[in-house]
């Protein structure tokens, strides 16, 4: 995912936060699985935070 910038609304943003989170959850996770989509999820926090700093939301 390094170096490509797509925009997505704040509302794709939770959709895909919410998504991940119950993704998580699933039985048999690997230790990779899991620290590759902890950290794609503090990505996701991030841009929603941004977004809410910027758009006042």
């Amino acid at each position: 995912m390094s170096g490509i910038n797509t925009k997505f609304s704040y509302k794709q943003l939770q959709t895909l936060k919410h998504a991940l989170m119950v993704h998580m959850q699933r039985n048999h996770i690997t230790e990779e699985e899991k620290a590759s989509e902890e950290a794609l999820l503090a990505k996701i926090k991030n841009q929603i935070e941004t977004m809410k700093e910027r758009y006042n939301i």
